[in-house]
């Protein structure tokens, strides 16, 4: 039997891959279009966010493992998560359906023998981050989260305290 604690680790690590996405630069330094490791990272933190709810209801992490039942095939951890009863809407579902094809076949990790059509990763950030805050529902409880999902907040403006020096709209430094 697999561990309760599993799951919870499963969905710590998709928090992180989701963590590392935002992290990275959205064009690679080669100045592609598409940054294959962003796209790594997100694909990764689909599998690992479904294969955390799964555990936590009641599939054995050997299945999750195994290439001949589920292994990195995104589209049969949506289908064995919606019938365990995930949360996420048919929009949801069917977009991160269409990360299936480079995930199970490494595009982001190896370059592509062929030629065709790829999506771009960010449009598919806002349907990822409703599949992390809908596993982390489940598993709990909605409890706050280690990763800040979305857009990050508006920094602060700095403040500027009597006597010190700063930038003025001509960039030439003033004092105050």
């Amino acid at each position: 039997m697999t561990s309760p604690i599993e799951s919870h680790r499963f969905l710590d690590l998709a928090e992180d891959f989701y963590q590392a996405f935002r992290d990275l630069p959205e064009k690679a330094p080669s100045g592609l279009p598409i940054s294959w490791p962003r796209y790594f990272m997100l694909c990764h933190a689909v599998e690992l966010a479904l294969k955390a709810f799964l555990l936590a209801h009641g599939v054995p992490l050997k299945d999750l493992e195994s290439n001949q039942i589920f292994g990195h095939q995104l589209d049969a951890l949506l289908k064995e998560a919606d019938e365990r009863g995930l949360e996420i809407g048919p929009q949801e579902r069917a977009e991160l359906e269409k990360l299936h094809a480079a995930h199970t076949g490494y595009w982001p990790r190896y370059p592509m023998k062929e030629a065709g059509p790829v999506f771009l990763i960010e449009p598919f950030e806002p349907c990822v981050v409703k599949l992390l805050v809908a596993v982390r529902a489940a598993i709990r409880g909605g409890f706050p989260l280690h990763v800040q999902y979305g857009s990050p907040p508006e920094p602060e403006p700095p403040e500027i305290r009597p006597g010190a020096t700063t930038h003025d709209e001509s960039n030439a430094i003033t004092k105050r």
